[in-house]
């Protein structure tokens, strides 16, 4: 029988078996492919990875079958960050329990530390798969020394033979299976944390409802430098739904907001049910503010720009992201520490001016300006923007010292974000910079700057040490 012929009918009896599953009469997809045998010298090149995009699959590597694997990310054998960063990551988890927040990671295995079986013997002989298990380790034990709730998911390592695979063959999304596998884990964990006792329980129940049908990222990077092409791959999709009352009293108090809160990347999107399959593991309602190619940061930054998250923050945050993503960048932990105590709302304010911006540098507050110079210390103090459009995603602060430096400090977040037009980020905060007391504020409107865009700055203290956010309201 010719290849094509055998690739055809495999395809269609997996997704006539699937859909028999799910109950629905829909036809099954039909496909006639040419398996593509070894990926061709180009992929194989990490010079052809010269743009964004591609350097995101740098370098794909033939696996068993249609599966690829990514030597940089899917192969890696480095976990964590550096000391700054679980520095930083300690900051952020001591804030958000100073407001009654516990934080819990999921810190997502890598697709070699999964599914290692899929590798060729030759890729399997050249990754060392112990190194990468006991990094991965390493990393679970200094999340646990940082105060953080993490889940070892190291029990999930190297599967064999379970039906539907964790990650999909070639996509660095997990499937279904592989995000219910993890959440059941999960819950487990989530269980443990003090306070979850007190969350209302309820039954849910998880259920196929059709096909998930994936042409894989890297199947298509594939594609764009070798000029082949792969079959879809199908796996049921799921749907959970509630199955009973929920226990304890709800009619009062803000018990209706879920008291857990998930935040995360595309892999806690819809698709793959994640959310859904905690929520059945967990016996608790998961509020899911997932954003799908919104990176490490987006999801957690849009959450804690919200008033939903300061009126009603959760007992628990759960934050789920891969771990490819660089933990250090300290230009995120100077936006977020300041939005767990909403930035400078309902504190004493130094310094604060509404201003219409124009193309290029807008001054928008001077120190001393109109009223005696005052000390305001970087290492004391954060700026609260506040931009007339919501629709501003991106834009650049230029903060000027008394003593003649300046930095520059961009403000970007992911279009796919509702920010509402709010910044806020602290002051520089290094050795060499925290005793430098501020001069003046200015803002570089975006390129496409809306009509009649305006900004409204405010210059606050940060909050002392282990000061409560009720206890320094403004008058």
């Amino acid at each position: 029988m010719h290849t094509s012929t055998r690739l055809r009918l495999a395809t269609s009896a997996l997704a006539a078996s699937l859909l028999a599953a799910t109950g629905s009469a829909q036809a099954a997809p039909e496909y006639s492919v040419q398996r593509t045998g070894p990926l061709c010298a180009i992929a194989q090149d990490p010079a052809s990875y010269n743009t964004k995009y591609l350097d995101f699959f740098a370098a794909l590597v033939q696996g068993q079958g249609d599966w690829l694997f990514r030597t940089r990310y899917d192969l890696r054998t480095d976990f964590g960050t550096t000391a700054l960063g679980w520095r930083e990551l300690r900051r952020l988890r001591d804030a958000l329990k100073a407001r009654g927040v516990e934080l819990m990671v999921v810190y997502q295995p890598t697709r070699g530390l999964v599914n290692r079986d899929k590798l060729t013997p030759e890729e399997k002989a050249r990754f060392d798969y112990d190194l990468a298990k006991k990094n991965y380790l390493a990393a679970v034990a200094q999340f646990r020394q940082a105060g953080i709730w993490v889940t070892d998911l190291s029990p999930l390592f190297d599967e064999r033979d379970l039906g539907t695979d964790y990650y999909f063959k070639a996509d660095h999304h997990w499937t279904p299976a592989g995000a219910d596998r993890t959440a059941k884990r999960v819950a487990e964990t989530l269980k443990q944390i003090p306070g979850f006792d007190e969350i209302p329980t309820q039954r849910f129940e998880s259920k196929v409802v059709g096909l998930l049908p994936k042409a894989g990222t890297l199947h298509k990077t594939a594609g764009q430098l070798c000029g082949t092409s792969y079959a879809t791959q199908y796996v049921p999709r799921y749907e959970t739904e509630a199955a009973g009352e929920a226990s304890g009293d709800s009619l009062f108090g803000d018990e209706s907001t879920p008291r857990v809160a998930l935040v995360g990347t595309s892999n806690s999107g819809p698709a793959y049910n994640f959310a859904g399959f905690l929520q059945q593991h967990a016996g608790v309602e998961v509020l899911n503010l997932a954003v799908s190619g919104g990176g490490f940061d987006s999801a957690l930054l849009q959450y804690m720009s919200s008033q939903d998250f300061h009126d009603n923050p959760p007992k628990v945050l759960i934050w789920e992201f891969a771990t490819h993503y660089d933990m250090a960048q300290q230009s995120f932990y100077r936006q977020a520490v300041p939005l767990v105590n909403n930035g400078c709302e309902g504190r004493p304010v130094a310094l604060k001016n509404k201003v219409k911006l124009h193309a290029g540098a807008n001054e928008v507050v001077v120190n001393g300006k109109g009223a005696p110079l005052r000390d305001l210390r970087g290492g004391d103090y954060q700026v609260d923007l506040r931009f007339s459009d919501p629709s501003v995603h991106e834009a650049k602060a230029t903060l000027w010292y008394l003593n003649g430096r300046r930095e520059n400090f961009k403000l970007e977040q992911s279009d796919r974000v509702d920010t509402g037009g709010r910044y806020v980020f602290e002051l520089r905060n290094d050795p060499d910079w925290a005793d430098l007391n501020l001069l003046a504020v200015e803002i570089h409107g975006p390129e496409q700057i809306p009509q009649d865009l305006s900004v409204e700055v405010s210059v606050c203290a940060r909050p002392a040490k282990g000061e409560s956010p009720l206890t320094a309201r403004a008058d």
